[in-house]
């Protein structure tokens, strides 16, 4: 079924938006054709193409940016092609996200997946368990290797002091992470799986 916004034309000021958002992933033409082998256009296009997918590709064009400066921090001069089987999930994906935890995150993997360093590594689980997280998650993941991997006691009053949210809060995220086989435990002490590590690893800077 279409679309019905595709039967709405858009406005002189939606056009322009779109304009825009391929600009800004024009800008980026280089970096997108070494490492997905595509062009601006046909990002757009992945996204639906209209005005209605405007904010989803200025969403893309960000954190598309952000993996460019993650490669670049590293010193990866020449990014490897990732499959499409881990490029076209993440950029589905982050093209609906705005939020600044997850978009780092989204970031982060599509870096991993074109650093030859680390793309044999990647899993597509990693995709499926960001997917999962919301952005207070991604927090309390983040806390985990400063405190060896392992938090639990008073440890677990200053991490929700550290994020500035409560035990509750705390507590959720942690069983989410659990969930996710990110963290195993208890409500008194959550420490990293096994894929918990290698998660953090291809997301490490």
């Amino acid at each position: 079924m279409s679309d019905p916004g595709s039967l709405i034309p858009p406005s002189d000021e939606q056009a322009k938006a779109i304009q825009e958002a391929i600009k800004a992933l024009r800008g980026l033409g280089e970096f997108l054709e070494k490492t997905l082998g595509t062009v601006p256009e046909d990002i757009v296009g992945l996204l639906g193409g209209d005005w209605l997918r405007v904010r989803r590709a200025e969403n893309t064009a960000r954190m598309i940016q952000k993996a460019k400066e993650r490669l670049s921090a590293r010193h990866v001069e020449t990014p490897e092609p990732a499959t499409l089987s881990l490029t076209l999930p993440i950029l589905v994906a982050a093209a609906d996200e705005s939020r600044d935890e997850l978009q780092d995150l989204w970031a982060r993997l599509l870096a991993a997946a074109a650093d030859p360093a680390r793309a044999g590594d990647f899993r597509l689980a990693f995709i499926d368990a960001v997917k999962r997280m919301d952005p207070l998650d991604a927090a309390v993941l983040s806390c985990m290797p400063a405190r060896g991997g392992r938090i639990g006691g008073s440890d677990l009053n200053a991490v929700a002091e550290e994020l500035h949210i409560s035990r509750d809060q705390l507590d959720v995220s942690r069983d989410n992470l659990r969930k996710l086989e990110l963290l195993m435990g208890d409500v008194t002490i959550s420490s990293l799986t096994a894929f918990g590590r290698e998660f953090l690893r291809a997301v490490s800077d």
